[in-house]
């Protein structure tokens, strides 16, 4: 999110000019143009951009006054933005610490997935199984019908050709 030149200046506890006369200095002006925009005539400065800001406050203009970390800036001496040595160090292994706890919660949860999807895979394989078992049943059944069905045409036209036939018949019916 960009921050103006004055929410910087306020972070940073300089004047707007201060930060203006760091953005235009000969070190930063052509690292920050990628980093700022003007809307309006408010220039609008990066993330990436205050970050290049603070750290040339923080190298070029200490200065030890009266036992206390100052900047000078116009020749006046004003209060410099001063993070403890370690604070990045802490922040970062408070973000790392916070990652990785989502990151246990995350495979915490693809693992609970995971079962609930095995557990439906099984009882879909126990389906099929019974389905496909419930088809051969079936299909053994039909086919010992038609057997059976095959069996009584059969000895049908056995009969049927053992039967006797009448004086009339044997003279004038007809031959297959």
């Amino acid at each position: 999110m960009s921050k103006t030149v004055k929410q910087i200046a306020d972070e940073l506890g300089v004047s707007k000019q201060a930060v203006h006369q760091k953005r235009k200095s000969k070190e930063l002006s052509t690292a920050l143009q990628p980093f700022t925009s003007t809307v309006d005539g408010v220039v609008y400065i990066s993330v990436d951009g205050e970050n290049l800001i603070k750290q040339a406050f923080l190298k070029n203009d200490r200065k030890q006054v009266d036992g206390k970390l100052s900047s000078t800036v116009d020749g006046s001496f004003t209060p410099s933005f001063t993070p403890p040595e370690d604070s990045e160090i802490v922040f970062l292994r408070g973000q790392v610490e916070k990652l990785q706890a989502e990151l246990e919660k995350e495979r915490e949860h693809n693992r609970e997935k995971d079962k609930q999807l095995l557990e439906t895979l099984n009882k879909l394989a126990e389906s099929q199984a019974a389905l496909s078992a419930g088809q051969a049943a079936d299909k053994q059944k039909a086919l010992a019908e038609k057997i059976i069905e095959g069996k009584q045409h059969f000895s049908d036209e056995k009969l049927g050709a053992d039967a006797p036939q009448g004086f009339f018949k044997k003279i004038f019916g007809r031959k297959k």
